[in-house]
């Protein structure tokens, strides 16, 4: 997306209910058929039969969205930059993180040459994959323990504040709907944590940032 060409917009802010729609549509029809076979032929043993048939089938079938394709393409800018996407279905969130060390330089909430490249892959997916899909986004910045105290940034609070702040400017400038976005300084309070529950040694792993998408 970076380049002489103008970014690509999103046109529209309604929900897109197509997928409820067919997804319930897909679901009736198949109760009526089953429904339909236990008139015609009053077998318990075959309509039990049927109906198991169409709960698994159900249970299987994943119905392609916008979304879906998302999270397939978050998995591969997560892999690229050596970070690995989140995926909660429950609540249809999409986190995908990257390290603050690769995007900016310490103490600073520029974006380095070197950052630009998965937020430019990031708004892309947004703009082109959900367009007018409803759907919000929130950058997260995320600092380690270490206090920080320069004239620009009194404490972890303004710097992971304004890193958040930072991507969220960036994501509009590539065509990402600035209604769509909103930015938030975490500093140390969410820290990542390992296998035993707690925050994990490695400061870099901390200095994060964040962004998650939701429905």
């Amino acid at each position: 997306m970076a380049g002489s060409a103008p970014p690509i917009r999103s046109e529209g802010d309604k929900e897109d209910e197509w997928l409820v729609t067919y997804a319930d549509a897909i679901t009736l029809l198949m109760a009526f058929f089953v429904i339909m076979f236990s008139i015609t032929e009053p077998n318990t043993e075959k309509f039990e039969q049927v109906t198991k048939g169409m709960v698994e089938t159900l249970s299987r079938q994943e119905v392609q969205s916008p979304f879906a394709d998302l999270r397939k393409d978050l998995n591969s800018v997560s892999a690229e930059s050596g970070e690995q996407a989140q995926v909660d279905t429950v609540k249809q969130e999409r986190v995908t993180r990257f390290a603050s060390d690769d995007m900016f330089a310490p103490g600073s909430a520029d974006i380095l040459p070197s950052g630009r490249a998965p937020l430019d892959r990031v708004a892309e997916l947004l703009v082109l994959r959900l367009g007018r899909v409803n759907y919000k986004v929130e950058v997260r910045g995320h600092t380690d323990s270490d206090p920080i105290s320069t004239p620009r940034y009194a404490s972890n609070w303004e710097l992971s504040a304004a890193r958040a702040a930072a991507v969220v400017r960036y994501l509009e400038a590539q065509g990402v709907d600035k209604s769509r976005l909103r930015a938030v300084g975490m500093a140390d309070t969410d820290p990542v944590l390992g296998p035993d529950g707690q925050p994990v040694a490695d400061k870099a792993t901390q200095r994060r940032v964040e962004v998650k998408i939701e429905r």
